[in-house]
C-alpha cells in the first residue's frame, strides 16, 4: 500500500482516529484527557494512538499526546473534508432529497461549516408555519435576517411583533412575495418600513432556495427538493461556524436586492 493510501486509511476508516485528531487540533492531551473527552476506555483508543504514532502522526512525551507537525498540516487541509462528510452522513435522507445546487457554489463548498444539524419536521396541521423551536428561538434572538422565495402565513405579523420587541430584523423577498404583502398587508408593511430597526430588500432574481433564517443564535435552512417541490423540513444548526456561513448567504442575496424604504 502506497503512503498516500496508508494515511487514507488511517485518518477516514476509523471513527475513533479520526476523532482523536480532531481532538488533539485543539492541542496537547493527556490519555485521561482523551478517555473523558472521547468517552472510551483505555484499551481501545492505546490502539488507535499506537496507529497514529507509528503513521507519524502523533507525538508523545511521558503520558502527553499531540499532533506532530505532519499531522497538523494534514488535519488543516483535511478538516473541511470531514466536517463536510459529517453534515451529509448525520442527515442522509435530508440532503439526498434536496437539489444542492440552489445554494452559491462557494457556499456549497463550505457547507461542512453548518456543523451538527438537525433536521425539523413540521406537523402535517402546520406544515407552512415556523416549527416551535424556530419560533422559540427567533425570539431570544438580537439579529434576525432571512432570505424567502414563498409566502408564510406567519407574514407579516411575526416579524411586526419581533421588531416591536427591539430585534433587528432585516428580510430579503422575492418581488412577487413583496408585492403580495403589499396587496394583502399594506398597512402592516408600512409599519414595518417605518421602524428603525427594519430593513426589507426585494430580489428581482430568482431565489432559488425556499428560505433560510439566520440569528444570532441559530441558523436555519429549507431547500427545494430535486423534483421541485417544497417540503418546509428545516435544517437547523446552533453552531458558530453556521451563523458565518448563514450571514454570507444572506448578503449574497442582499446584495442583489434593492432597499425598500416606502411603499
Amino acid at each position: 500500500m502506497s503512503m498516500e493510501l496508508q494515511l487514507i486509511d488511517t485518518i477516514f476508516f476509523s471513527d475513533k482516529r479520526k476523532n482523536l485528531l480532531l481532538l488533539l487540533k485543539d492541542g496537547p492531551k493527556t490519555i485521561e484527557e482523551i478517555k473523558t473527552e472521547l468517552g472510551v476506555s483505555s484499551s481501545p483508543i492505546m490502539t488507535q494512538i499506537r496507529i497514529l504514532l507509528k503513521d507519524g502522526l502523533l507525538v508523545q512525551t511521558k503520558d502527553v499526546y499531540e499532533l506532530s507537525v505532519k499531522g497538523k498540516l494534514i488535519i488543516r487541509k483535511i478538516e473541511p473534508l470531514l466536517s463536510t462528510f459529517q453534515v451529509f452522513d448525520e442527515n442522509h435522507d435530508y440532503w439526498a432529497r434536496q437539489d444542492l445546487s440552489t445554494l452559491p457554489p462557494h457556499l456549497l463548498d463550505r457547507i461542512g461549516e453548518l456543523g451538527n444539524c438537525k433536521e425539523i419536521v413540521p406537523e402535517r396541521t402546520h406544515i407552512f408555519d415556523y416549527p416551535p423551536e424556530i419560533i422559540d428561538a427567533l425570539y431570544r434572538a438580537k439579529t434576525v435576517k432571512e432570505v424567502s422565495s414563498f409566502f408564510r402565513p406567519g407574514y407579516p405579523n411575526l416579524y411586526l411583533d419581533l421588531a416591536k420587541k427591539g430585534i433587528e430584523v432585516s428580510l430579503v423577498l422575492e418581488r412577487p412575495i413583496y408585492m403580495k404583502l403589499v396587496s394583502d398587508y399594506k398597512k402592516d408593511v408600512q409599519e414595518f418600513l417605518n421602524m428603525e430597526n427594519t430593513r426589507l430588500f426585494v430580489c428581482d432574481n430568482k431565489i432559488e432556495l425556499a428560505s433560510s433564517i439566520v440569528t444570532d443564535l441559530f441558523i436555519s435552512l429549507s431547500l427545494i427538493s430535486k423534483d421541485g417541490r417544497y417540503y418546509n423540513h428545516e435544517m437547523v444548526s446552533f453552531q458558530k461556524s453556521a451563523f458565518s456561513w448563514g450571514q454570507e448567504l444572506f448578503g449574497y442575496y442582499m446584495e442583489m436586492s434593492e432597499l425598500i424604504t416606502q411603499i
